[in-house]
């Protein structure tokens, strides 16, 4: 007992937090402090332990307790802090799925995802995801999506992809394919998989099929849909050609082998290959295409001569045999449950008769009160320790109040606004050109052929033949984006005004000063009660009269829950992103720094809303802070850069400070 209580001073913060998230996870990991000490050299790495821990904790305390008591066992399992962060990240993801998610937490082990090379493809391979599901699209599958498979040991084979009704799943990275860009790959295997979808017969019973027969029986398969997919899709035949390379020399003479080297030539009509039954299945296989290929039952007779000529070879598959080239699935598609098999009345379960009212007596709406109808926005998250996207982490909720009356105000939204205020009048203009001028700053080049040809016609030519740059006013949408979190609640020091009561002012002021025919002004706000839940509130939209019904909804705005910046951040930038403007800018009024109750570490969500920013930036919106916070100058420099930021410690300046902000967003 001494000794845990001489460690603990070491992880004390950073533990005591766990201690009333999780007391069962806290009391198990301080009792393994003495056999922890090494993993646990210093308090970062503590830090980052109980980070993950509270997680877990937050969104599965089973799984939290399993967690900590495999670390107790097993130690070496902190050894690599970032394989460990994607193994706990990654079990998360399962969280629909709860025994899935035990049974990850209990027996995966961590250094399945250590290996940095497949996670940099992993993330190349998101970028693609949107692309191969439209690719699958264009081959006429628009349900199906595409995923990875989970990461597999570094000892272990890695699958190939895999494909049923609903998903096609790709491994997270592949083998020895240095001659062709992995894009290139993912296209090959998708339209692979589409011909099977188009042509194949899908979930045929295995019955008594020996594996040497199945594996034959599906690579004859594989030859005979990409045939007939190459009929309506010529260019896929070159697709496909870059991935042959089996001769007798690579593939050698084993069963896995000879089926490489017969898949090239069913492909290839020019590959020449010395082996008997390579050259005999290449000519049973051509005979069955010139009758009909579509008879995939003869395609079937003809797999089962192969696999008795291969029986008088007496050669077996390995037990670890993929299906080659690397682009084929594994044909687990083509069969389904073993219909041969006898039955299991136990096994089925239990259906209660259900009388079916009649249609007349069907109610015409269902009561939808106790129903969330709010939209959800999903969107990445940073992780800095990784240095590499939480893809899919955040769940941003959106409430925009009365969207039937919203939609009726934002058709009157421009009348009234004929007056320009003085903010805007103090926005640089973009300059454009009055052509046809006595004089100016350059030759209008129409004007001058058309002046040569009235004197060539013997017309007095009219002798305007400059241009000026005139100028006329840009186009602005700005987001006023209201930090909304408990810490707001609070007065200002030195006042007796409340956080939140300022940022109301200063959003009223802004939106009142700036908004015009060319600049518009939304009001927004936020706050957040985990990455689940960060809810987004929509007071005034952009192309909405600022009326009394608006400023109504902001005066009934109230602080609470926390402050998840990041996901708020962009999704102002995906709102903005639709925006037809010149200059798109999000202000973020607020009075501290970003937090969340399943976020530990200080540094994540600071280093993930700068990341926000960086992404805003790409897309052409800028972002600028406005803060009370006289502490602020530490992370708010780091997350919106040298000069994105003002820090107002006075109650009195704030609103005032806030339309020079912009004034000063908006300059050249």
């Amino acid at each position: 007992m001494t000794v845990i209580q001489t460690q603990a001073p070491d992880f004390g913060p950073c533990f005591e937090r766990l201690r009333g998230v999780n007391g069962h996870a806290h009391a198990t990991l301080l009792a393994a402090l003495p056999r922890l000490t090494h993993p646990l050299a210093n308090a970062a790495n503590a830090t980052a332990l109980a980070d993950i821990i509270i997680q877990v904790t937050l969104e599965a305390p089973k799984a939290a307790r399993v967690f900590a008591e495999r670390v107790c066992v097993q130690p070496r399992m902190l050894d690599d802090g970032a394989a460990l962060r994607r193994w706990a990240l990654h079990g998360l993801k399962q969280r629909s799925d709860s025994e899935s998610m035990l049974q990850h937490f209990r027996l995966k082990d961590p250094i399945a995802f250590s290996d940095p090379h497949d996670f940099q493809l992993s993330g190349q391979f998101i970028d693609q995801i949107e692309g191969l599901e439209h690719y699958l699209a264009g081959f006429g599958f628009d349900g199906i999506s595409v995923d990875q498979h989970d990461p597999v040991d570094r000892y272990e084979t890695k699958p190939s992809p895999t494909l049923d009704d609903t998903t096609m799943k790709f491994p997270r990275s592949f083998e020895h394919i240095d001659a062709v860009s992995p894009g290139t790959l993912y296209r090959a295997s998708a339209a692979h998989a589409a011909a099977h979808l188009r042509f194949s017969p899908l979930q045929r019973p295995i019955g008594n099929r020996r594996p040497n027969l199945v594996a034959l029986i599906a690579l004859i398969e594989d030859a005979r849909v990409e045939r007939l997919m190459v009929q309506d899709h010529p260019g896929l035949h070159s697709l496909w050609d870059r991935f042959f390379d089996a001769s007798k020399e690579s593939s050698g003479f084993d069963l896995g082998g000879l089926m490489a080297r017969l898949a090239r030539a069913l492909h290839d009509p020019h590959f020449e290959d010395p082996n008997p039954w390579v050259n005999r299945g290449r000519e049973l296989f051509e005979e069955a295409a010139a009758k009909d290929l579509l008879d995939f039952a003869a395609f079937d007779r003809l797999a089962r001569e192969l696999t008795a000529a291969v029986g008088k070879m007496h050669l077996q598959l390995n037990p670890n045999y993929r299906p080659m080239p690397l682009y084929r699935d594994d044909n687990a598609v083509l069969w389904g449950p073993d219909e041969a098999l006898p039955e299991d009345k136990s096994l089925e379960p239990e259906i209660d008769e259900i009388e079916m009212r009649p249609a007349d007596e069907v109610p015409d709406q269902q009561d939808t009160s106790d129903i969330d109808l709010r939209p959800r926005y999903v969107y990445p998250e940073w992780d800095h320790q990784l240095q590499d996207m939480r893809n899919s982490w955040t769940t941003v909720i959106e409430d925009s109040f009365d969207r039937a009356r919203k939609t009726q105000a934002a058709a009157r939204s421009r009348r009234g606004l004929q007056q320009t205020p003085r903010a805007a009048r103090r926005v640089p203009d973009r300059s454009v050109r009055l052509k046809r001028l006595p004089a100016g700053d350059d030759l209008d080049l129409n004007a001058v052929v058309d002046n040569l040809v009235e004197q060539r016609a013997g017309i007095a030519p009219d002798g305007r033949i400059f241009m000026h740059h005139g100028r006329r006013p840009r186009s602005t949408a700005t987001i006023v984006l209201m930090d909304l979190s408990i810490s707001t609640d609070k007065f200002v020091p030195g006042s007796f005004t409340r956080v939140i009561d300022l940022e109301k002012q200063a959003a009223i002021a802004v939106t009142e000063e700036l908004e015009s025919d060319s600049n518009r002004v939304a009001i927004h706000g936020f706050n957040s009660n985990g990455r689940q839940e960060v809810n987004y509130y929509c007071v005034k939209d952009i192309d909405e009269a600022f009326d009394a019904s608006c400023r109504t909804r902001l005066e009934g705005l109230n602080s609470r829950l926390s402050t998840r910046m990041g996901a708020a951040l962009r999704h102002a930038t995906a709102l903005l992103d639709q925006q037809a403007s010149d200059n798109k800018v999000v202000l973020v009024l607020t009075d501290g720094a970003p937090s969340d109750i399943d976020v530990v570490e200080d540094a994540y969500l600071i280093e993930d809303a700068h990341d926000a920013v960086v992404t805003a930036a790409a897309k052409n919106v800028r972002t600028f802070c406005l803060t009370l916070d006289r502490r602020a100058d530490s992370y708010v420099r780091r997350i919106f850069g040298e000069r994105n930021y003002l820090i107002s410690d006075h109650a009195a300046t704030f609103t005032e400070r806030a339309g020079n902000v912009l004034a000063r967003v908006l300059a050249p």
